[in-house]
């Protein structure tokens, strides 16, 4: 099978010739691997490691900072705190476990009224030109190609700072929602300028929005249902009307909304924190393997960085096995590779699913 029909045929729940792989790592753990397998300049990590998706992604026309979080950074200030197209600020931080960009200012922390939000400084999606989507797309044309988005409750909470949002969602629930609306709204209109400059050629999306921790949910269910699944089913519905497929991100223990999300029309979730509270992987191939595609699994918190190569591929087996049964599972960590992984251990990973030595 192509990749393409590979990816495709497993978020329909068809069995495929082998298991859709997927990939993603800190910088750090790329550039070990390249150099591992012994890969020149201009040659493909991810066509070695046999990887089905490819992203595209828009150019920012502003000059942008070399350092960020997930955003563009546009300017440092005297403290070396880096701000993004939102004005969030980050700070850089090296860990003995890797690079790192951490929260450091909120810039709607003490917003006092609704009217305030007129004076902050809103990205708009005319920051980004799409005008290579297309090519890139066409490019990748073998490949299962998918878009990026960011998600409104993240993104609102880094303007107002955690406490200040959970606040404002118990007590001043119209400004919080104001702020993830006004995130809102950029949010759609970029993914919709991407969908329609990819014209027909990207396969999925992705909303990007962790609301969930080691423990569980970061709010009650209630409170995500009243607030936060009507604002990802508008977003949800409108990628669906150009007919591609929407991958959910979040980290952590979401297992409580799951139906919610099947219910809106997300078809893959993504990256199954398995080590998170009710993330169990087998279970949730058991309760909802039929009609949501799994996206991830190899747990990164455990299994990867102290296991052995021999566990890391019985897991790895195990997953593919169980949860790739009658398709419904893409390959991928249960979050980025981080460099606390050893080599080797990423590398049973795909051996694993491709069937062959790298």
């Amino acid at each position: 099978m192509r990749s393409k029909e590979r990816v495709s045929a497993a978020i329909a729940h068809q069995q495929t010739d082998r298991v859709p792989i997927d990939y993603a790592a800190r910088d750090e753990v790329s550039a070990a691997l390249r150099q591992r397998l012994g890969l020149r300049e201009g040659e493909s990590l991810e066509d070695r490691l046999g990887v089905d998706v490819r992203a595209v992604w828009p150019r920012f026309r502003p000059k942008a900072e070399p350092l960020c979080y997930s955003d563009p950074s546009v300017r440092v200030d005297a403290n070396g705190v880096h701000y993004d197209i939102y004005g969030v600020g980050f700070r850089p931080n090296q860990t003995a476990s890797g690079f790192y960009m951490d929260l450091a200012v909120h810039p709607l922390r003490d917003l006092d009224s609704l009217r305030e939000l007129d004076d902050h400084l809103w990205p708009t999606a005319d920051l980004y030109d799409d005008s290579t989507i297309a090519e890139q797309a066409r490019a990748n044309g073998d490949y299962w190609v998918w878009a990026h988005s960011r998600g409104m409750f993240e993104i609102s909470w880094f303007l107002r700072g955690f406490d200040g949002f959970m606040e404002d969602l118990a007590l001043r629930p119209e400004r919080a929602c104001a702020v993830m609306d006004r995130v809102g709204a950029y949010l759609m209109e970029r993914a919709r300028r991407m969908l329609e400059a990819g014209a027909g050629l990207i396969d999925m999306m992705e909303y990007n929005d962790d609301v969930g921790s080691q423990r569980g949910l970061l709010i009650s269910p209630a409170m995500w249902r009243e607030f936060v699944r009507p604002r990802i089913a508008r977003f949800v519905e409108m990628c669906k009307s150009y007919g591609v497929k929407v991958r959910y991100h979040s980290c952590g223990g979401i297992r409580p909304i799951i139906p919610d999300l099947i219910e809106i029309g997300v078809d893959m979730l993504n990256p199954i924190q398995t080590a998170a509270e009710g993330m169990d992987p087998y279970e949730l191939k058991a309760s909802f393997g039929d009609r949501l595609t799994l996206n991830g699994a190899i747990d990164t918190q455990d299994l990867l960085p102290y296991a052995t190569v021999d566990e890391v591929r019985a897991e790895t087996g195990r997953l593919i096995d169980t949860l790739g049964a009658d398709g419904g599972y893409v390959l991928a960590p249960s979050h980025v590779f981080q460099p606390d992984v050893p080599i080797e251990n990423v590398l049973a990973v795909y051996e694993v699913a491709l069937g062959r030595r790298l």
